[in-house]
């Protein structure tokens, strides 16, 4: 049996020649680099002008969003706002993070956002998330770019696979906006290249890389759960039919590879788990908390069942990402079949895996209907067109004189590409301006494009209008800290603390001593109260408390003002408390 220390390392040379020649002996010596020449040879390298010129355009996506178009996603400013509150609210803590959300993203713009009282659009703009989402989409296009390189693929269709996965109108445009997809995308594809490098090479270094981010991924998104318990039986039967000696041996080595793949997830989500537990008293808040997505959409009056509507839902977004789905799988089933290639399990257990949780977690009405859930179509498409396309491990290298052969391949090659990827391109595109398939993009960008955009497309508009009258009608009043208590569960509210002038003037559930101001604010020194129309948004915490204060004040407080709805923020009410509310009710 072949023993984890004496495994192969990619690159590795033979081993040494009996009576100890070594093989790297007989090698010319080379003089070393400097470590200038290095940095040039670096720099000039494929790879890194790939990721460059992704990064520099993603960058400057992310600030034309938040300066130019003012266009600013809800759940983006909110994984923002969590890790504001641990630097800059009123009561900063570690635990300011919240536990309805996976915190990575959040935890990522932390180290921008300790800069954030010298510019601060890190956090008003939400500049340190898009800087966040499009370095991680970068790192994404890298790691695909590495994995169809490492696959032997050359220059021209690797070119294509990785322009098509960069330039998807999605890819590009959540890449930019500072949601969670960049670092999910970017944990998802290198997971795939090290799972495939280790089926290729049986590296246990690939295997620690590849469960590493996997395991990192369940701290951005949950869908990595279901790739994880996909991939573990592979890589169990791999370990296993790779390995010498009894039937004993073998499993033993099969379970110590799935042990060593499935650790750093378990081991996150455990973590995570145990720590909102000890501080919030519940171990999964995302799914038993009333911010939830679970709560909020039954708040929301989306009933479940409605299965067809639902499974063709599903079925347009799924081909307006990939019109061709169909042929690619087919084709790649079939090539893969032809050359006995395990590779392609792999390929459908991690990419195939996130997919499937999303969908079958909206036929289960547990996650709204929005286009951004099946975002996977794209690295998934692409990289099982690159696996056709990929040389064999075991096949023989092309002579270096064959090079009529070897353009012929490219060319070929770059065709079966662009036939079968480019069509997602501008299909992508116009499921995204689809009002039936794309809401929140409608919504964000669709006045971007628009020559005459009508109300849904200007949501975006209208919502900053309404959250910059609330910033300057608060900035205006120079309070002092702790004196407005606010619920930041409600739309609009995690924007406009990160835009006030100081942000400390708010009292949120963040704060170690929220409920206990709650209970009597005018004790505390907390004089105002900022409440969410009850019918417009979901049931708070203020407003489970004191259920008539939005209409009255509830006996202890006066109406100073409202502001109305805007975009997608609802109708608030500015009160002021006159009174101690207990007995009230």
């Amino acid at each position: 049996m072949t023993s984890v220390i004496d495994r192969p390392q990619p690159g590795a040379g033979p081993p040494a020649a009996a009576g100890g020649a070594s093989w790297s002996a007989s090698r010319p010596t080379l003089a070393p680099e400097s470590r200038a020449t290095k940095w040039k040879r670096r720099v000039s390298s494929e790879g890194f002008v790939v990721t460059l010129v992704a990064a520099v355009g993603y960058v400057i996506v992310g600030l034309l969003l938040d300066f130019r178009y003012h266009s600013f996603l809800g759940d983006a400013t909110a994984r923002t706002a969590n890790g504001f509150y641990i630097l800059h609210s009123r009561d900063p803590h570690l635990a300011a993070i919240g536990f309805v959300w996976n915190p990575l993203s959040s935890m990522a713009v932390l180290p921008l956002l300790a800069f954030n009282t010298l510019w601060p659009p890190l956090a008003a703009n939400d500049v340190a998330g898009s800087l966040v989402s499009a370095l991680a989409m970068a790192g994404a296009v890298y790691q695909l770019w590495a994995l169809v390189r490492e696959w032997r693929i050359s220059l021209l269709p690797r070119l294509v696979l990785v322009a098509v996965f960069a330039l998807n109108p999605m890819i590009i445009y959540y890449a930019g906006n500072g949601m969670s997809e960049g670092l999910y995308l970017f944990t998802m594809v290198a997971t795939v290249r090290y799972l495939i490098r280790y089926v290729r090479h049986d590296d246990l270094r690939s295997l620690v890389y590849a469960a590493s981010f996997l395991g990192l991924g369940y701290l951005d998104r949950t869908e990595p759960i279901a790739a994880a318990v996909l991939a573990a039986p592979i890589v169990f039967g791999l370990a296993y039919a790779k390995s010498d000696g009894i039937r004993h041996a073998r499993t033993m080595a099969g379970l110590t590879d799935m042990t060593i793949f499935l650790m750093p997830i378990v081991t996150a989500a455990v973590g995570w788990a145990v720590t909102s537990y000890v501080i919030v008293g519940n171990a999964f808040e995302q799914l038993s908390s009333q911010y939830g997505n679970s709560s909020l959409i039954a708040q929301s009056g989306i009933k479940p069942g409605h299965y067809g509507a639902r499974l063709l839902f599903e079925g347009k977004s799924v081909e307006y990402y990939m019109p061709l789905i169909a042929i690619i799988v087919v084709a790649a089933a079939l090539v893969a079949a032809y050359r006995r290639d395990v590779q392609i399990l792999v390929i459908v257990a991690v990419l195939g895996g996130g997919l499937a949780f999303n969908l079958v977690s909206y036929l289960d009405n547990t996650i709204f209907p929005f286009f951004r859930y099946f975002i996977l179509m794209v690295p998934l498409a692409v990289i099982l067109v690159a696996n056709m396309l990929a040389v064999p491990e075991r096949a023989r290298r092309p002579r270096s004189n064959d090079a009529v052969h070897k353009a012929m391949v490219a060319i070929g090659s770059a065709v079966v590409a662009v036939v079968l990827l480019v069509p997602s391109v501008p299909a992508t595109a116009a499921g995204m301006f689809n009002p039936n398939i794309g809401s929140q993009e409608v919504q964000e960008v669709g006045f971007i494009f628009a020559k005459h955009p009508d109300a849904n497309q200007l949501v975006a508009v209208n919502t900053y209008k309404g959250i910059a009258i609330m910033t300057r009608s608060i900035d205006a009043m120079h309070l002092p800290a702790g004196s407005i208590v606010v619920n930041n569960a409600n739309e609009c509210i995690p924007d406009m603390i990160m835009r006030v002038s100081d942000p400390k003037v708010f009292v949120i559930p963040n704060d170690r001593d929220f409920q206990r101001i709650l209970d009597d604010p005018l004790t505390f020194d907390a004089h105002y109260l900022l409440v969410p129309d009850p019918v417009d948004s979901p049931a708070d915490s203020i407003d489970n408390q004191y259920p008539r204060l939005y209409a009255h004040g509830g006996g202890f407080a006066h109406l100073v003002t409202t502001f109305k709805a805007d975009g997608s923020c609802v109708t608030f009410r500015l009160y002021q408390v006159t009174g101690h509310p207990l007995g009230t009710f």
